[in-house]
């Protein structure tokens, strides 16, 4: 049940990234502490850095759980973000995570995304639930899974590290949608 390479959806190409990405992905977010105050990895300081973020997501795409999309804003070429979907042991079940490009933000692009990745998993056969976690102070990303459709299900306490907010495990929300 490997995903395409590509997903396309109204304003946005979600598709494999390719080393060439690099510098954009760096500009774009790797390197603003604002758009990785949630996420499990400090901010880029260089491009270098970045490489090894990508040069993972395309090695990523030689297994069998993990698939991370850049999303490309069709228009323009420019990326808007990033979403991983993770595919669970459990085959019944997928999970995902995402980050959004600092200057696409509040524009939709990130809902957009996570509505293909729920449509996709949807029509795999026996997928029944996809889910997703957020901290508990991230409002915006909140927000993307509610429009999303999802709804919040619970706090799972001391559940990720956020090395940018804090060095011991922080509480998050349980979203999901399930068919």
């Amino acid at each position: 049940m490997k995903p395409p390479e590509q997903i396309e959806t109204e304003r946005l190409l979600l598709r494999k990234p390719r080393m060439d990405d690099a510098p954009a992905v760096f500009s774009g977010w790797a390197k603003y502490p604002e758009v990785t105050r949630f996420l499990s990895w400090r901010p880029h300081e260089n491009v270098t850095q970045t490489e090894g973020l990508v040069k993972r997501s395309i090695d990523g795409w030689d297994g069998e759980t993990n698939f991370r999309y850049l999303l490309e804003i069709k228009e323009s070429g420019e990326l808007a973000g990033m979403i991983e979907l993770r595919l669970e042991k459990e085959t019944f079940k997928v999970s995902f995570g995402y980050t959004g490009a600092y200057a696409q933000w509040g524009k939709g692009y990130m809902t957009e995304a996570v509505r293909a990745c729920i449509d996709w998993a949807f029509q795999q056969s026996g997928v029944v639930r996809v889910y997703a976690t957020t901290d508990v102070d991230n409002i915006p990303s909140q927000r993307v899974l509610e429009k999303a459709g999802m709804q919040r299900e619970g706090l799972l306490r001391k559940e990720s590290i956020r090395p940018n907010m804090d060095p011991e495990p922080r509480d998050c929300y349980m979203y999901a949608i399930v068919k």
